[in-house]
C-alpha cells in the first residue's frame, strides 16, 4: 500500500510541479524583455526550488522501491574501463570546478570486467562521489578499484561465498563523520548533523538509496571515517554475480553464432576485407540491437581511452566488420574512435565524447540514419558536428540538402576512405572558413558581407561570373553563394560551370530574387545544397543556412548572431503551424504547456480526458499532427487511451 500511495503522490506532486517549472522558465527566459534583472532573479530561484522538490520526490520514490522489492537488477558484463570513465567524465567538471583533486586508480590484477548492473553500479558510485565532493571543500577525492581479500563485514553470503571481490573505494579529505553517527547516516533522511542539510543542503536519501542497490547487487557498502580527516565509502560486489536469474542476464549463447575477427587488419588487407564486405547482411536478417552491442563492445573501440585533447570520430554502424575497418582508419589518422550501433547511443556519445565528425550509415537497427540525420541537424547543439552518410542506395543529392558533409556510396574501397579522412582532417583543423558571394548587386554583396562575417567567417566578394570562376581555381572555399542573376553568364551555364571547377565537398547556396520554373529547378536541385529566395527577412535565413553549410558551432557565433538565429527559429521552428492534442486531466497543466507552445506557433487542441481525445482525433474535420498525452486520467488512463 505504502509504494501504491507513494506513487500516487508522486503524481499528484509532479502535476503542479510541472506547470510551477514550465512557468517559472517561461518567465527568466524572458522572451518579450519586459522583466528586470531582479524578476529574472526571481523566477530563476522558483525554478530551481521546483527542481529540488522534484529530485527529493524522486529519491522518495527511488527507496520506495527498493524497499517493497519493485526494483530488479539487470544483470550484464561491465568493463571497468567504462565505470572508470563514467566517473571521470561526471565528476572531472566539478572537480575542477571546486578546485580539488580527482583521481581514479584501478588494479591491474583484476581482470577487464564485472558482472553486475550498470545502471545501479553508476548511480551507487554517483550518490557516493556527490557526497564527497559535497562535503569536501579543499584536497582529494579518490576512487580506487581493486580486489577484496576479505576486508568487508560477514554476514553477506554473495560476498563470503564469492570466489573473488571487488572494491570500489570512495576516499575523501572532507569534514569526515564520527563514530557514533556512522550508523544512522544509512538511514533515510538521516545526516550526522542538523546543521549539515541546513550548511550542505540534502535530503538524507542517497546513501540509504545507495546501500538499498547495493543489497540488490550482492554487496555492501562499509565506512572508515574521523572527524576533520575525511571518509573512505567502499562499496563490495562480487567480480562473477549469481544472485539474478538466467532470464536477466544477457543472452551470450547467441554470440556465439558471430566470428570473432582481427580488430586492426593490416593496411594492405583493407581493400580486399571492403570488397568482402555487402550492403546487407549474408543472411538476410537483421541482428538484434543487443547482439551488435555486445559484438562492437567485446572487440573494442577507443571509448575507454579518451583523453580531452583526443580528436574523436562516432562512428554510427552496425556492421562489424566496416566498423572495425573505420576505427582501424580513425586510429591510423590520429583519431580516436566510438562506435554507435543505435539511435540512443548516438547522443550519448556525442555529449560525451565531444566528436569532431560522425560517419553515420542510413540502416541501422532500430531507426533510419535519415531520422538521425534530420534531428542531428535541426538541434542547435549538435549541427556543427560534419556527418558523412554512408548508404547501400544513391541518394547523395537528398544527402546534401539535409546538411550531410559528404555522401559515400557502399561498397566503398580504399582510396575513397583515404578521401574521406583528408577531408575530415582538414575541416576538422581549419580555424576561419571562407565564403565566396558571386552577387554584381554591390549594397546586397555588402549586406551579405556583413550579416555572415566575423572572426571566424571571411567573405570574399565575386561582382561577375568571370572573377568568380577565377577565384573559385585559385581559392579554397568552405561555401558558394551564387546569385543566379548575372551579367556576364546565363544563370544554368554559371551554376553548372561553378559545379563543375569547386571543390568536390563544397557547398552551393543559390540566393536569388528571380522565379525559378520547373527545369531550372530540377537542374538547380541536382546541383546546389540549398535555393533561398531573396526577401525581407531573408538574410537571416541565409545566415542560418551558411552556419548550417559551414558546420560552425553556434555557440562560437557572435552574440548578435546568435540572437538573429534564435529568433528566427522562434518564428520558422518546424513545429511552426503544426496542431498538437494535448491531453490532460490537470487544467494547470495546459495552460502552462499551452503557454509554451504558442511561442512557438503551435496550434493546441485540448482534451481533458482519453475519451474526448479519441473523439477529437476520430473527427475528421480536426487535423492532428502529434498527441501529448498524460499517463495517469481518471476513467481511462493514457496507456488505455
Amino acid at each position: 500500500y505504502k509504494s501504491e500511495f507513494l506513487a500516487n503522490m508522486s503524481h499528484e506532486l509532479r502535476t503542479p510541479l510541472n506547470s510551477l517549472l514550465i512557468l517559472a522558465q517561461q518567465l527568466y527566459e524572458n522572451a518579450e524583455g519586459n522583466l528586470n534583472d531582479k524578476q529574472i532573479r526571481y523566477a530563476k530561484t522558483i525554478h530551481s526550488c521546483g527542481d529540488d522538490l522534484i529530485q527529493l520526490i524522486n529519491d522518495i520514490l527511488d527507496l520506495s522501491k527498493i524497499e517493497s522489492g519493485f526494483i530488479t537488477a539487470n544483470i550484464s558484463s561491465v568493463r571497468f574501463a567504462e565505470i572508470t570513465a563514467f566517473a571521470e567524465t561526471t565528476f572531472k567538471p566539478i572537480s575542477e570546478a571546486r578546485h580539488l583533486r580527482f583521481t581514479i586508480e584501478t588494479d591491474t590484477t583484476l581482470p577487464t570486467s564485472i558482472e553486475t548492473d550498470i545502471q545501479r553500479l553508476n548511480q551507487i558510485l554517483k550518490n557516493l562521489l556527490s557526497n564527497s565532493f559535497k562535503f569536501t571543500e579543499k584536497g582529494v577525492v579518490k576512487l580506487k578499484i581493486y580486489e577484496a581479500k576479505r576486508n568487508w563485514k560477514t554476514g553477506n553470503p554473495n560476498l563470503d561465498n564469492a570466489q573473488r571481490v571487488v572494491a570500489f573505494a570512495i576516499s575523501d579529505t572532507g569534514i569526515g563523520i564520527p563514530q557514533e553517527k556512522q550508523n544512522i547516516i544509512f538511514e533515510a533522511f538521516q545526516q550526522a548533523e542538523g546543521s549539515t542539510s541546513r550548511k550542505y543542503g540534502g535530503t538524507g536519501l542517497g546513501l540509504s538509496i545507495s546501500r538499498g542497490l547495493a543489497e540488490l547487487l550482492g554487496g555492501t557498502i562499509e565506512l572508515e571515517s574521523n572527524p576533520a580527516q575525511g571518509s573512505t565509502f567502499t562499496l563490495f560486489l562480487p567480480l562473477v554475480n549469481g544472485i539474478t536469474s538466467p532470464s536477466i542476464k544477457s543472452n551470450t549463447d547467441n554470440l556465439k553464432a558471430y566470428k570473432h575477427y582481427q580488430l586492426a587488419p593490416p593496411v594492405s588487407e583493407i581493400d580486399s576485407l571492403l570488397n568482402s564486405i555487402r550492403v546487407t547482411n549474408e543472411d538476410g536478417e537483421t541482428k538484434s540491437l543487443s547482439i551488435v552491442n555486445e559484438m562492437i563492445n567485446e572487440t573494442g573501440d577507443d571509448r575507454t581511452n579518451i583523453s580531452t585533447s583526443d580528436k574523436v570520430l562516432l562512428i554510427v554502424e552496425d556492421d562489424l566488420r566496416f566498423g572495425k575497418i573505420l576505427i582501424e582508419k580513425a586510429n591510423e589518422n590520429n583519431f580516436k574512435a566510438i562506435v554507435a550501433v543505435s539511435y540512443i547511443e548516438v547522443f550519448d556519445f556525442i555529449n560525451r565524447f565531444k566528436p569532431v565528425a560522425i560517419t553515420l550509415d542510413v540502416k541501422l537497427p532500430d531507426t533510419s540514419g535519415w531520422k538521425v540525420l534530420d534531428l542531428l541537424r535541426n538541434d542547435l547543439n549538435y549541427r556543427h558536428i560534419p556527418i558523412h552518410l554512408i548508404s547501400g542506395e544513391e541518394n547523395r543529392s537528398l544527402a546534401l540538402k539535409r546538411g550531410a558533409r559528404s555522401f559515400l556510396l557502399k561498397p566503398l574501397d580504399n582510396e575513397s576512405l583515404n578521401e574521406l579522412f583528408s577531408d575530415i582532417i582538414s575541416f576538422s583543423n581549419k580555424q576561419v572558413k571562407r565564403v565566396l558571394v558571386i552577387e554584381d548587386n554591390e549594397l546586397e554583396s555588402s549586406q551579405i558581407a556583413k550579416m555572415l562575417g566575423s572572426d571566424i567567417v571571411k567573405v570574399d566578394i565575386a561582382a561577375s561570373a568571370k572573377k568568380a570562376i577565377k577565384q573559385i581555381g585559385t581559392e579554397d572555399y568552405d561555401t558558394i553563394i551564387l546569385d543566379y542573376s548575372l551579367p556576364d553568364m546565363a544563370g544554368n551555364d554559371m551554376v553548372t560551370k561553378v559545379s563543375e571547377i569547386k571543390g568536390r565537398l563544397t557547398p552551393i547556396i543559390i540566393y536569388s530574387a528571380k522565379d525559378f520554373n520547373k527545369i531550372e529547378l530540377n537542374v538547380l536541385n541536382r546541383t546546389s545544397n540549398a535555393i533561398l529566395a531573396k526577401g525581407v527577412n531573408s538574410l537571416e535565413q541565409l545566415l542560418e543556412e551558411v552556419v548550417l553549410h559551414l558546420h560552425i558551432n553556434y555557440n562560437d557565433l557572435p552574440a548578435d548572431k546568435r540572437r538573429l538565429i534564435e529568433n528566427r527559429r522562434m518564428k520558422e521552428d518546424i513545429l511552426t503551424g503544426k496542431n498538437i492534442l494535448v491531453v490532460d486531466d490537470d487544467v494547470r497543466n495546459l495552460f502552462a504547456l499551452t503557454t509554451v507552445f504558442e511561442r512557438y506557433n503551435i496550434n493546441v487542441i485540448t482534451a481533458e480526458s482519453g475519451k474526448e481525445a479519441i473523439q477529437i482525433i476520430n473527427d475528421d474535420k480536426i487535423k492532428t499532427d502529434m498527441v501529448l498525452m498524460d499517463i495517469m486520467m481518471p476513467e481511462m488512463d493514457g496507456y488505455e487511451t
